[in-house]
């Protein structure tokens, strides 16, 4: 079940996919302390079904999750236009060459700073 965040400082609504619940807690207290909404899913599929896909500003995935992959996600949802950041710990050849071809803004190796996402965010939302 997605939980929005309590920050509504910002109109940008970030979606958040990942099946670590410590990473999602992360992200979303990164996210409100920047001024974004943050919606939490702990699969892809729970976003791909949401009907709050629509409403999202940006997505930031997790590559290798249960069920549908990051990658499959950023597939899926490339005719929406909406921008995909993806994190992963095992970055490979195909998963960069998938992630270009589906539009993926940005892919982001685990341990990442910080201050990459916030960049990363400022580009696309501010």
């Amino acid at each position: 079940m997605p939980v929005p965040s309590q920050d509504t400082t910002s109109n940008a609504l970030v979606a958040v996919v990942d099946d670590d619940e410590d990473v999602r807690a992360a992200l979303d207290g990164l996210l409100g302390s920047l001024g974004y909404r943050a919606v939490l899913f702990d699969t892809a599929d729970a976003l791909l079904a949401s009907t709050l896909l629509n409403e999202v500003d940006c997505i930031i995935s997790d590559v290798q999750m249960p069920g549908s992959s990051g990658l499959q996600l950023a597939e899926a949802v490339q005719p929406q236009s909406i921008p995909i950041i993806l994190i992963t710990a095992f970055p490979t050849p195909e998963v960069d060459q998938r992630a270009a071809a589906a539009g993926v803004i940005s892919l982001l190796v685990k341990p990442f700073e910080s201050s990459d996402l916030i960049e990363q965010l400022a580009e696309l939302l501010d």
